[in-house]
Formats: structure tokens, sequence, C-alpha cells
């Protein structure tokens, strides 16, 4: 016994059931031309009866919605064994996926070029969740002003219609300096680049921590022109430990940089945490296996909870309602101990 699948109908006949032409079948349907709403509602009642389009593609012209969030992120590297992105991602699609939502996962690298609103407005989303440096603040203003739905991740300005989730940067700041000052560490470095919210965040809750301690801050400890890849955070890691009166310990503004830290020294043959003690930031796969301290951020719950909050835009709520900030928690492991000398 052979089964045939169903006819497919064809646009010919869509048109002949509505009683319009193709190509204001082919308008409709692709959101495109001029054309009455008792026009629209037919040709999608006859795609509909003919089974023509899928359902999901009938139910989103007849709502006006895409029911797809657009996501725009950091690159994601390979292995994302030295960040918290694929994380992140994760929780993003878990959360999407349990609201019926689905991901547009844009390509273009937050930092290759400004990136406009505009960008977003071309009706392919019916909201986007953006990480840092997505847009700058006049692009943030602008999108909070289209009318577009949007999440911001990691950012603390954050115009009212618009939604964020956060972590709480201070407190694991606080905690990392916190255990090196009891190690009896007081010259301790900073070792990060300023281009985000949570970078400019986690610097200033170094510096406020140490005063804290009564120490005061030396902006000659502070490195913040520097990137994970590159000859200048190799600089900038020698110069703090070729001093004077060298950092005897370092605190990088995420593990991607500690990691890269704990390269530069063992190529020197710089002991750790014997000779510098290091910290990071995130927690990120490879931290656990270099035995790095770090501050563990809730990437993946950050993720999820930022499509939860995009589904309640998408129902109404005001965007000043949704906000969220996640703890995070402080790990201490073996690449910190008290300083060689004071």
């Amino acid at each position: 016994m052979t089964l045939h699948s169903p006819k497919r109908a064809t646009i010919s006949e869509v048109a002949r059931l509505a009683g319009v032409s193709i190509g204001t079948v082919s308008n409709v349907l692709n959101g495109k031309g001029r054309f009455s709403e008792t026009t629209r509602r037919r040709v999608l009642w006859a795609a509909s009866e003919l089974q023509f389009a899928p359902n999901a593609l009938i139910r989103a012209l007849q709502s006006g919605r895409t029911n797809t969030i657009g996501v725009f992120t950091w690159r994601v590297y390979l292995g994302g064994s030295r960040d918290v992105s694929l994380d992140m991602l994760r929780g993003i699609s878990r959360g999407l996926s349990e609201h019926s939502l689905d991901a547009l996962l844009y390509a273009r690298h937050p930092h290759e070029g400004e990136v406009e609103a505009a960008y977003f407005m071309d009706g392919r989303v019916d909201g986007v969740i953006l990480a840092p440096g997505g847009l700058n603040r006049a692009g943030v203003d602008a999108l909070a002003a289209s009318g577009l739905m949007g999440v911001l991740l990691y950012q603390r300005y954050v115009p009212g219609r618009l939604a964020s989730v956060r972590i709480d940067n201070a407190s694991g700041i606080a905690a990392a300096v916190d255990h090196l000052v009891r190690l009896g560490h007081r010259r301790i470095a900073f070792v990060s680049p300023l281009y985000s919210d949570d970078f400019h965040e986690r610097y200033e809750a170094y510096c406020n921590a140490l005063e804290a301690h009564g120490i005061v801050p030396d902006r000659r400890l502070a490195a913040t022109s520097v990137t994970e890849h590159g000859p200048d955070l190799e600089h900038a890691v020698l110069a703090l430990i070729q001093r004077e009166h060298p950092a005897t310990a370092i605190l990088a503004g995420n593990d991607g940089l500690a990691l890269r830290t704990l390269e530069i020294l063992a190529n020197r043959g710089v002991s750790v945490p014997g000779d510098v003690s290091v910290v990071g930031f995130d927690d990120a796969p490879d931290a656990a296996t270099a035995r790095l301290t770090t501050i563990r951020q809730p990437a993946e719950e950050l993720g999820f909870q930022a499509a939860v909050l995009m589904k309640r835009l998408l129902e109404g709520r005001n965007g000043a309602d949704c906000h969220m900030v996640l703890p995070v928690h402080f790990v201490p492991r073996e690449t910190t101990g008290p300083p060689a000398y004071v």
C-alpha cells in the first residue's frame, strides 16, 4: 500500500478562494504592498482553509507578532570556556522556549562599529535582548523611544520603557577584596577594560572596597586600557609586578583576563600564589580547571530571567516594573594566598 501526502495548495488556489490576485496573496503573506484590512483577512482565511502557509505564519500575520525575540550578545567564541556567553544563551533559549517564543541571534559583534536602534526595527522580531555595548546611550534612548520591547543585560543605564537584568558586582568585588586583605595583601591591582557598565561597576567597587579597609586606591595599580588578547595585557601585568613596590595580588575584570594573566605569569616563572595572587570574575568553565579564585555569576539564570521579563513586556507590563539584580558568590580556590612580602 502506498501512502500519498496530501496535495499542497497552490497560491493560485488561495487567490481564487479569496477572490483576489496572486500578487495580492503574495503581498499579504509577505507583509508588503498596499491592501485593505478586509482583503488581508480574506487572504489569511483562504490560506488557513487550504493549509497553504504554516499556521505559525498565519497566526503571526493575524496578530502582528512574530513570536521571535532578537538576541544581540558578545561574539560566542568556540567552546565558550573562558566566558559565560554560552551559559547566558542557554538560559535565554530555555526561558524563551518555556514561553513558546523563538530567538533570532544577531551575528554582528557589539563592538564592530556603531549599531543603530533602527537595526532592530525591520519587523523580524517582537523585542530584543541586548548585551553590554550593543547600543551606546543615545542608541538605548532611541530604542526606548521606538516602542520596541527590550531587555538590557548587565547595564545600569536603563530608560523607563526597557527592562533589565544585572548582577550584584559590588558585593562580589567587596568579597574578593575582603579575602585578599584578610590574607595580608595591601597592594591589590585591578586589571580590566572599562568599555561596559559592568566593568565600570567592578572598578568602582574595587576602589570602594579598598577604602573600606583604609587602603587608598593607587591609580598606578589600575590597568584599565587592556584587552584579553594582544600585548597590552602582558605589558600591564609585567609592569605591575616589576614596580619598586610591586602588586602582590591582581584582581581581573573577568575570568578571561585572569586566565590570560596566569599564563603570562607562568611564562615568566612567577609563582601563583607564591609571588602574586590572582582573582577573576564569572566562574567560566576554565576557571575551575585552572583552580582560579573567582566570583561566580549566575549567567544561565540571568539569561532565563531576561526571557521571563521579555514575556512580561509582551503581555503589557511596564518596563519600569521589570528590573532584576541577581546575587553573585565568591569562590576561593588555589590562586590566592598570603603575600610573599608586605
